[in-house]
């Protein structure tokens, strides 16, 4: 269950993150037009050159992504995109064979072609795909620690060589970009742990920045007194982020377990288990949450009240078994025709309530639906005694009436029963 702040939180962090991605990609053209910060950079603008303009491609596609805009016109221009992603990742594999560039051409070019990857696999109703763009982030985010800790270490000096000013353009969109498909990932994968509301998530964000610094603190200490010795600063970096890396897969780990533990106990608490519907409470925690929205925006909303009336004589002619079966057909049929938005629950023996956003006609026609369902599903069915469903709904009339959701369940439970007694009289006068 995803915590609303931090869910808005890490959208707004996306879009920081491409901005300082085309930032980036700004300051890595200016040689092309003859700028230069300070000397000359040792690195030809036509070994970053790929590097740049796919990191411009790959932020134009998420940005495009992103966009809450779904017309025809953003969705081609989206496949447009991640296809000249493509293009960029297949140059930049052909420009590392080619030999140009310095010695750190071979990780650069290992994560854009990733990067490449995850850009166009983000997003995927797959899940075996989703698990596989959760691999690549985390090896962007291994790789990025192990390119950005060479940048640092040289940069404070600690081993004698600074990194050259080009290096770092390309270095700062590899990250920024690596940080904002990360943050996009953790919508719906593994990284979604750290914006979750429970305590597995709580952990991971407090526990996560602390393991992550540990070790470089460590390995800087350690290399620090060890300052007589120059030696390659590269052993030190690549044993900093295979830790980080350790650390934190241990850290997700556990509190994916956690969490998954906790979604088993809110299950156990809210929901039915003969129906998988929400039970009672479940049911009206929820539904008086969407009646508070609803009334807050002034949009009408209903409630339907079902009775599966003769599942007392299935449960007598036919057994606890069958009662049960009957439950839980009760409960499929629901689920199948009612919204996944929709409230759906069981809060009696045999009586079950629906709730959500409908007007009057809205909740009628989706009554009807139910019991046309309920009837296809009983001519399927080789059970003796088929569901016998009666219901009643009521819409709020009077948005600036302070109505609560007991008040609707017992005017939705006196309409079904008015309908009923119609339906006797009815027939006994035919």
């Amino acid at each position: 269950m995803p915590d609303p702040k931090l869910f808005r939180a890490a959208r707004l962090a996306q879009r920081v993150c491409l901005g300082l991605a085309l930032i980036g990609v700004l300051i890595g053209l200016m040689p092309v037009v003859g700028v230069h910060f300070g000397a000359a950079p040792s690195i030809s603008i036509r070994a970053s050159l790929p590097y740049l303009i796919t990191a411009l491609l790959c932020s134009i596609s998420l940005l495009l992504s992103q966009s809450e805009r779904t017309g025809v016109a953003i969705i081609y221009a989206g496949r447009a995109s991640n296809l000249l992603v493509l293009c960029g990742a297949a140059a930049i594999l052909f420009f590392s064979r080619t030999g140009e560039g310095a010695h750190w051409a071979a990780g650069f070019s290992l994560g854009f072609m990733a990067l490449a990857l995850v850009v166009v696999l983000l997003d995927r109703n797959n899940r075996l795909l989703n698990r596989v763009v959760d691999v690549l982030v985390c090896g962007l985010c291994f790789l990025c620690l192990l390119l950005l800790s060479d940048a640092v270490f040289a940069g404070f000096a600690l081993f004698g060589r600074v990194s050259s000013p080009s290096a770092g353009a390309v270095l700062a969109c590899l990250v920024a970009l690596t940080i904002a498909v990360a943050l996009r990932q953790s919508e719906h994968g593994v990284f979604s742990i750290f914006l979750g509301v429970g305590v597995g998530s709580r952990l991971a964000r407090i526990f996560a920045p602390i393991l992550i610094a540990l070790p470089f603190v460590w390995v800087t200490a350690d290399e620090w007194l060890k300052s007589l010795s120059i030696a390659r600063h590269w052993n030190a970096v690549l044993e900093a982020a295979a830790g980080v890396t350790v650390a934190v897969s241990i850290l997700l780990f556990f509190t994916w377990r956690i969490s998954g533990m906790e979604n088993q106990i809110h299950d156990l608490v809210l929901r039915d288990e003969a129906t998988r519907l929400y039970n009672f409470r479940g049911f009206q925690m929820l539904a008086e949450h969407a009646l508070r929205l609803a009334q807050r925006a002034s949009v009408p909303f209903s409630v339907l009240y079902v009775d599966l009336e003769n599942l007392a004589e299935i449960h007598t002619e036919l057994g606890p078994n069958v009662a049960a079966s009957a439950l839980a057909e009760a409960g499929e049929i629901l689920r199948a025709t009612f919204r996944e938005s929709d409230i759906k629950g069981r809060i009696g023996a045999d009586a079950f309530a629906v709730a959500g956003q409908f007007d009057r006609t809205g909740i009628s026609v989706a009554a009807l639906r139910l019991e046309a369902a309920t009837a296809a599903r009983s001519a399927r069915s080789s059970r003796p005694i088929p569901l016998k469903l009666s219901m009643g709904h009521v819409t709020t009339s009077d948005m600036n009436a302070p109505e609560n959701l007991r008040e609707l369940l017992e005017r939705a439970g006196q309409v079904r029963n008015r309908q009923e007694s119609l339906l006797r009289e009815t027939t006994l006068v035919n």
